[in-house]
Formats: C-alpha cells, structure tokens, sequence
C-alpha cells in the first residue's frame, strides 16, 4: 500500500499559524536523515485520510512543493484537547538502509474462553512493542491472540510472541501484554445487620442515661 503526502514549504511560524489551522490546514516540521529541519504545511483533511491508513508504522511518500518523493514516519501528532483534530505534526525522514527503532501497537484477537463465558474480565498491560529494524521490515501492527486462554491468571507475555528474524525486540521478554483476570468482588454492607448495631447502640446509650439519672438522684437524697 503506497500513501502519499503532499506538503509545502510554511514561512508562518508562531501564533500566527492558527489562522492556517482555521482554514483547514495543519501545520508541520520535516526533519531527520541528517537534513536541516523544514517548517512545512499540510491540508488537514488529505492528512487525516492518509493518518488513518499509515499510523505511525507505514512509510509514506512526502512530496515536498511537488518536488521528488522522500520516504517519511509520521513520528508525532499533536491533537487539539476538545474536538481531536490534528494541531501540529512531525514528520521524520528515513533511510531505507539505516535501521530504526519505534513503538508498534498491539491487536488484541480472539476471545479467551474464561471471559466469553462471563467469569472474568481480560486485562491490557501492554499496547505496543518496542521495536528495532529496517523501514521496509516494520509491522504495521502485533496480533496477539488470547484464545488459548483457558483459566484464570493465563498470560501472554513478550517472550511468548514470534517475530521474524529482521526484526529485534527491545521490550522486556517478561513484560506482560495480557492477562484473564477474575472478576473482582466487591462486599456491599448488610443493611439489616447495620440497623440492629445502631439500635443495639442507641439502647446502651438509653441505659447509660438512666444510670447517670439515678446516681444522681442518689446524690441528691
């Protein structure tokens, strides 16, 4: 799947660049690969639609004011804190010859049996693997399947995943990823057993009054 991205050269820095951001542009740098970095703007809606394929795994082929292709990783998104859309982007050129190291995401698959028959819930540790290898070699994503899960506190860990030999794994070997965890039980207080304490109380205080009431009525005679 080949993705395309075109941008171009942006002189407006600063604040001023929210007025770009209200027609519909975002606002970008370029850098790596041992270039200088370039500011650069890119049309929000060609950006999300081309985001939305690559993520942060897939190379996409930055055309810079129509000049020649150069293969980048969307490294960073910023996004706006209310309505999600994207606020600043950096983009990171490759060397097809260099390797790289980056976070790829995990896929959960499959159901563990334990939690389909509602007797526990699954529990997500891990969300992306830490990786290191050429750009054409980078997974778009990790599939781990949980339905050979079968009992309670089953477990996948890192050093339980394949992964081919052009790719080294930086992450832990004992990092969990996923685990079936019970259901946690929660006791509710018996409102019955609450009831007869207060009382229980509130007639020893009766009692505890009467007693001070007639000592003192003793004292008095």
């Amino acid at each position: 799947m080949d993705l395309k991205l075109e941008a171009s050269k942006r002189s407006v820095l600063g604040r001023h660049v929210r007025r770009l951001r209200a027609e519909g542009r975002v606002p970008g740098v370029v850098y790596g690969h041992k270039e200088a970095t370039e500011a650069v703007l890119l049309d929000g809606g060609e950006f999300r639609r081309v985001y939305a394929k690559a993520g942060r795994t897939h190379l996409v082929d930055l055309v810079l004011d129509g000049g020649r292709p150069e293969k980048v990783l969307i490294k960073e998104v910023q996004k706006h804190p209310r309505h999600d859309g994207p606020q600043h982007v950096d983009l990171y050129r490759i060397d097809l010859k260099e390797k790289l190291q980056l976070e790829v995401p995990i896929t959960i698959v499959g159901e563990a049996p334990p939690v389909k028959q509602g007797d526990a819930d699954l529990l997500i540790s891990l969300h992306a693997i830490r990786v290191e290898c050429l750009p054409n070699d980078i997974p778009e994503s990790i599939e781990v399947d949980v339905s050979g899960l079968a009992e309670i506190d089953d477990a996948v860990r890192v050093h339980d995943l394949k992964f081919p030999d052009t790719v080294t794994v930086l992450t832990g070997p004992e990092e969990m990823i996923v685990k079936v965890q019970a259901h946690r039980v929660v006791e509710e207080p018996v409102a019955e057993e609450e009831g007869v304490e207060g009382e229980a109380a509130e007639g020893e205080a009766e009692e505890g009054e009467g007693d001070e009431a007639a000592a003192e009525g003793a004292e008095e005679s």
